[in-house]
């Protein structure tokens, strides 16, 4: 007993020196839990995609948003990309994505740049190391110096765009003044520096993550539905082709009224 205690005095003290990640001890909602909310089995409605931003390792939000979707079995979900570091925890992130891509087969899951920095440490069957960034550092340190072999392979069929009747999607955007084919891999994931501002129509709406905005960005030309839920505790997603958002929030101490209008106020100022 005196062991055990003293053994996670220790845990929590090299965490409060910042010596490992902010990966906790916690028990999450469920995959089946969140689907069990939010799927309903109206065969009949038409077919809508859900596009969610990054999830950095946020699994309660990523949870919740789950439970918040009105999905329907015929449904498309598009991630967006960025499922790794900075979080909550990572591997359980991505450990329940693909229990997600096992009881709704359709589910997209592009790769972002910190997926494409991960690959580039991948060997094939082991990962030699973490990207130079921060958060892979840390999160690299807080598992020991490893990382599962499972999360390499799911990462390595993680796709870099994808497209519908409704839209064009990728994680970090496309060149102005190009078709999408035209733009260099490494550009889709790690972001044109003129996209964020181009008016320019692709002929086909871009929606992608990426940039951490304080709020969804909703154009005529693109959308961007990063909301940086590391650090806000917003995880957002947009519904097409009605525009719908959907965003899930870390609960606080503020009331349900003070809470709404704090969302509207976000979405809509």
């Amino acid at each position: 007993m005196i062991d055990s205690i003293s053994r996670k005095l220790k845990a929590l003290a090299l965490r409060v020196a910042g010596i490992l990640s902010p990966v906790r001890e916690h028990t999450y909602p469920s995959v089946e839990e969140a689907l069990f909310r939010a799927e309903r089995n109206d065969l009949g409605a038409p077919p809508v995609t859900y596009a969610i931003g990054d999830v950095h390792g946020e699994i309660t939000l990523l949870m919740r948003l789950l439970q918040l979707l009105p999905l329907h079995p015929q449904d498309t979900l598009v991630f967006l990309g960025d499922y790794l570091d900075k979080g909550e925890d990572s591997l359980a992130t991505i450990r329940a994505l693909r229990r997600l891509q096992r009881l709704h087969p359709s589910c997209v899951f592009l790769r972002g740049n910190h997926e494409d920095a991960w690959l580039e440490r991948w060997n094939g069957s082991e990962f030699l190391g973490a990207p130079n960034m921060k958060s892979a550092r840390r999160l690299w340190r807080a598992n020991r110096r490893h990382m599962p072999a499972e999360i390499g392979y799911w990462l390595e069929e993680t796709r870099l765009e994808y497209e519908d009747e409704f839209a064009y999607y990728v994680h970090a955007g496309v060149l102005p003044g190009k078709p999408f084919e035209e733009t260099p891999a490494a550009r889709k994931m790690w972001g044109p520096r003129a996209f964020l501002k181009s008016n320019y129509d692709w002929g086909k709406l871009v929606v992608f993550g990426h940039w951490k905005l304080a709020r969804p960005l909703v154009e005529p030309n693109k959308i961007c539905v990063d909301t940086g839920a590391y650090r806000s505790g917003t995880l957002t997603a947009i519904r097409l082709p009605d525009r719908q958002i959907f965003q899930a929030q870390h609960i606080s101490e503020a009331t349900p009224h003070e809470e709404q209008k704090a969302q509207q106020q976000r979405l809509f100022s």
